[in-house]
């Protein structure tokens, strides 16, 4: 009976300790594969879901590395996912980005929640309410990504004209996801033209 307890309460325990991260953006197979383990993971700006550059972002956990990003493929899938998830609606998901988040807006991760979920505010209005230019943010989210950009012309992937126009394709998909009204569907980015 103690046994039975003592499970009932590590499994509510281990669901309360997931759950926040399954609203940001993680799927139920990541959800359910966490939920089991009792090591952490943490992650960065620069470094993403592990599934790595052609894995077809756009879906929670089908993000692109920035770090490993060498090839002009990497970035056209790296852009795409800076437009960020449309499923989940005003909050974008920002599992990539949210260091960026957290020090540019300065707020708690469940303040942005509460704003962006319950309010009803974009990142350009939650920016705004806070007293922060938007155009702050995304410039902060493009200079946190654009290591990648660096990357695929140090390959030899790119030009550096291809790399300045890369760069511009960031920050119109960033300026895309912070300033989303919520109603405009998610564009799809298929690389520049030669």
């Amino acid at each position: 009976m103690k046994t039975r307890t003592l499970r009932r309460s590590l499994a509510a325990l281990s669901l309360v300790a997931v759950l926040p991260f399954a609203a940001c953006g993680t799927d139920a197979a990541d959800t359910a594969a966490t939920s089991g383990s009792a090591t952490s993971t943490t992650t960065d700006s620069t470094a993403t879901d592990q599934r790595g550059p052609g894995g077809g972002p756009g879906g929670p956990g089908d993000t692109v590395d920035v770090s490993s990003v060498s090839s002009e493929a990497d970035l056209v899938a790296l852009v795409q996912e800076a437009y960020g998830d449309a499923s989940l609606g005003l909050h974008r998901g920002h599992q990539p980005v949210e260091d960026v988040l957290d020090e540019v807006l300065q707020i708690s991760h469940d303040e942005l929640h509460v704003r962006m979920e319950e309010q009803g505010q974009n990142l350009a209005a939650v920016a705004t309410d806070l007293g922060i230019d938007p155009q702050t943010l995304i410039d902060a989210l493009v200079d946190s990504w654009s290591p990648a950009v660096d990357n695929a012309l140090a390959a030899g992937s790119i030009t550096e004209d291809q790399a300045a126009e890369y760069l511009d394709a960031l920050e119109e998909a960033f300026t895309y996801r912070v300033t989303w009204d919520g109603s405009e569907a998610t564009p799809t980015f298929s690389g520049i033209d030669a």
